[in-house]
Order: structure tokens, then sequence, then C-alpha cells
């Protein structure tokens, strides 16, 4: 779409619907040429409606990535100057965007006015008051529609099969919403687009389907794990559908077989005192869950459910066999199909979409120490890893930012002076991250969420052979592990000293 007919742009905006596609393509004839090759940069990011748009820019300018995952993406908002934030970062950075609307945003009086989307919202404001109001293009979006959604976008390569899935957990927002002085039309959504061999450097190299999420906040973490099997039914179909595919011609080879990124907020937060407030609905894990965070919840319960089917085993002679073999036990009871049906309440479909074992998911960051979001609003109370970037059939690659651009982001505070020495180590020696992924935006200026920057590598192989050997990172952190041991061997040991003391008072009777 070409900037500058409003009203064209309005006609668009005014047939939109949640659910609904915007397309905008801003890259030069000579970007358009352009093929992703093997290695590749990739962002994930929260941007907060873009209401720090100027930052926003400014950092995604400085670290060029190849494709972008964004949520909280705004259009026609107060709370982000009336901004088409889709089409003017697009614009900006000379790329494909495209967007998927989640809702439609209802200006209200009683919005609060971190909310505020129209002139009803609190603080009210006149809707064509002189000044910059009455230039036109200003007037005309605030009469206009307001909508919020994410959107996924592309330097070079040029973006595919454009799909919105809709999930199938987490709350009613058309009741919900005037609950929480939120009112809005819609649904939270997946947005998939694919990078097909055609736009690679290789064209031997599969397709590639990237998945931008946003899960829900306000629902419980087992609704949200329903939220990622929507995302894991998805790409399972285009596994069987490639398969398909390939058996009517020839034998399936791991050629054929396609790389996936899921990347998001999930909103991994059910931790400290979030478990206790009750403006989050956490349902039975409120307590289930209790002495580990969600991040870590959802890397050992579901994450890596079974997965030592698929990763290195244990030689039956070193010291580490009895730890091994005590955690597969451990996971063969509670952490079992019999577990999440009576304990968790799923279904057997639910169960059978829980198996991660043929498309092997993972996030290679640290899910306790690695922290995305860190709240000024609850004083250091409420912060974990609420961002994550899932790779299938992908490998983490060492990072590659020039010393210009780390000083450039060292200069605009994204990142400290500790991290840009960090990364200048890791890529003159070609090491990974602590996390498999650079964070940025550090001071939170930019958005309430840090970015994630990351290198892959894509190349032709299989799920199960691009999944750690070990498996994936869980946490190093000694005081996280040593409280979830405490919390789970506390209610056995209590209950072995009223059992032994029970058996002691009858012994003298």
């Amino acid at each position: 779409m070409v900037r500058g007919n409003i009203m064209g742009e309005q006609q668009e905006l005014g047939a939109l619907r949640p659910g609904g596609l915007l397309h905008y393509d801003y890259r030069t004839d000579a970007a358009k040429t352009e093929k992703l090759p093997e290695t590749f940069r990739v962002v994930q990011w929260n941007i907060e409606r873009g209401i720090q748009f100027e930052r926003i820019v400014q950092t995604l300018r400085v670290i060029r990535a190849d494709v972008l995952l964004l949520q909280e993406v705004d259009i026609n908002c107060r709370r982000s100057d009336y901004r088409n934030v889709a089409r003017d970062l697009a614009e900006a950075l000379k790329m494909e965007m495209y967007f998927a609307c989640e809702f439609e945003e209802l200006d209200a009086v009683d919005r609060a006015p971190k909310n505020a989307v129209g002139p009803l919202s609190s603080p009210a404001t006149a809707i064509c008051g002189g000044g910059d109001e009455n230039n036109g293009s200003t007037s005309l979006y605030k009469r206009g529609r307001h909508f919020h959604g994410n959107a996924i976008l592309s330097a070079g390569a040029t973006l595919s099969d454009p799909r919105v899935i809709r999930h199938t957990a987490g709350i009613d927002w058309e009741t919900e919403g005037w609950k929480r002085r939120e009112p809005r039309h819609g649904f939270r959504n997946i947005l998939r687009c694919c990078i097909h061999r055609s736009e690679r450097t290789h064209s031997h190299i599969p397709d590639l389907y990237l998945y931008c999420c946003h899960f829900e906040v306000f629902c419980g973490a087992l609704s949200r794990v329903r939220q990622l099997l929507d995302v894991f039914r998805d790409a399972t179909s285009v596994l069987n559908e490639g398969r398909q595919h390939i058996s009517s011609h020839s034998h399936y080879s791991k050629q054929q077989h396609p790389a996936f990124i899921i990347a998001g907020d999930l909103n991994t937060l059910a931790d400290g005192i979030v478990r206790l407030s009750l403006q989050f609905d956490l349902g039975r894990l409120r307590l289930l869950s209790f002495g580990e965070k969600e991040a870590c919840w959802l890397q050992r319960k579901v994450l890596s459910r079974r997965m030592h089917h698929v990763t290195r085993g244990c030689c039956p002679f070193s010291y580490h066999y009895p730890y091994y073999v005590l955690t597969i036990l451990y996971e063969s009871i509670w952490n079992s199909d019999f577990a999440w049906r009576w304990l968790y309440g799923f279904s057997t479909e639910e169960i059978a979409a829980l198996d991660n074992r043929h498309l092997c998911f993972y996030d290679p960051s640290d899910k306790a120490l690695s922290i995305t979001l860190d709240d000024p609003a609850y004083y250091g109370f409420v912060f974990g890893k609420l961002d994550w970037l899932l790779l299938s059939n992908l490998t983490v690659a060492p990072p590659s930012l020039t010393e210009e651009a780390l000083n450039a982001l060292k200069m605009s505070g994204s990142i400290t002076a500790e991290t840009a020495s960090s990364l200048s180590l890791w890529r003159q020696n070609m090491l990974l991250p602590m996390h498999g992924y650079v964070t940025f935006n550090e001071h939170f200026e930019a958005s309430d969420h840090k970015g994630l920057l990351m290198h892959i590598q894509q190349q032709n192989s299989l799920p199960q052979e691009t999944y750690p050997e070990y498996g994936a990172t869980y946490t190093a952190s000694w005081v996280n592990v040593g409280f979830f041991t405490f919390t789970r061997v506390l209610p056995w040991a209590v209950t072995a000293f009223v059992i032994y003391k029970r058996w002691q008072r009858c012994r003298h009777v």
C-alpha cells in the first residue's frame, strides 16, 4: 500500500475486523530480490503499543534483523499518538509487513489513561480543537476506528501464505473488557507466515514457518498451555500435509522437513505476588505450581515432556545415572497422561497434542535467569521470562553484530556497556550468548519488555538432530532448583513425620 492516500487508508481500516489482515510493503526494488541466507537474524519484541515509536525505530534500524516478530502493535490509538504503527514501522524500516488484528479497541469514558484510544478515553479531549488537531489526517484518525494486533516483518525475503489462527482458550474480551476498563471487540490469535525455499539463498533449504503469538495474561497457565497447543496443532498439520505431498511423489526425506519459529510474549508470569492476585485467573495452578516460576513449569511439564526419548541417555556406570533414573520415574508418574487428565483437566486430544517429540520445539534460554519483563509499578516483585523464541529444526548461531552497531546500541541506552563487551567477546570467539539470544532495551525505555535478538542457522536436518543433545535448559540457578525441591519434598516430609508420631503413640498405648 502506498502512503499518502488518507481516505484510501481509512476505507481499508474501515473494512478491517478482528482476525483480519493488513499488508504493507515498503521494501526497495533491490531488497525484493534479496534471499534469506542459511544464517539469519530474528527479533522478538513486545513493543508496548508503539508508544515510544522513535526509540523503537532507532533500535531496530541498528540491529538490522532479517525478520521481526512484534506484539502490541497499535493502529489509530491515542496512547500511541494516533499513529498507524504497523504502516509507519514498515515504512521507516523499509520492510514488508503482515499485520493481524486481534482487537478493535472501543473508546469509552471509563478507560484508564494508559489505555486511552480516542477522545472519550480518560482524560477526555476534544475531537477537533485547533492547532495540529485540524490538520486533516489527525482529525480523520480520531474519528476513525482503533485497532491492536501483532505483526511479522521481513527485510528481504517475501512473506507468503499469511494466516490468522484463532485461539481456542483464554477469556471472552467481549464481556471481560468492560469489567477491566478496557472494552474491545475481538479475540487472541496467532499470525503465521511462511518464507518459501524459493526465497532462500539455497533452494534446497526447506520452508520456514513463522508464528507470532501474544498469549492471554488474565487467564491461567493451563489456558496458556492450550494456546500453545493451537500452534503445535497447526505445525503438526503442516508436517502432515508436507509428508502426504512428498509421499505421493517420492520418499519423504529430511530435505523436505520444514523449520518453525514460535515467537511471542507468552505471558508466563505466574510467580511471586502474581500468584496471590485475584486479577489473574490462575485456577488450580495457583497452588499446584507453587515454588516454581511459570516459565520453568512450562519447560518442565510441557516442552520437556517425554523428551528423554530424543535426548542423549546416561551411562549406567555414571554417578549421574541415579538422578537420571529418578527423573524418568518422577515424570512417568507426575507428568503422565493420567496426571494431565485428572490434575489439570486436559482431554485425550489435548494430551496427544502435548507431544513435542516430532516437532522438538525448544527455547535455549535459562527459564529462571532470563528476565524479559521487570514491572517497576510493582517495585521489583513482578518479573520473569515472558518472551520466548521457540525453535524447531533450527540451531542457534553466534552473534554477528558489528562494533559500530554495538556502540550505537550502547550509546542509545538499549544495551549496557557490560552487555556490549560480552557481545564483542562472543563474536570474536564465535561463542553462543548465555541464553542463546541477545537482549536489548535493557532499561525498558522503549517498551516494558526487553527485545530478543537471535542469530539462527537452518540446514538440511531433522528436528531430532537439531534439538539440544542433553535437552533444553531448565535453569542453572541453584536457588530456584533448591526452592522447587524444598516445596516438593516438604509435604512428603511432614506427612511422614505425622505418620511416625502416630505410630509412636500407638506403640505406647
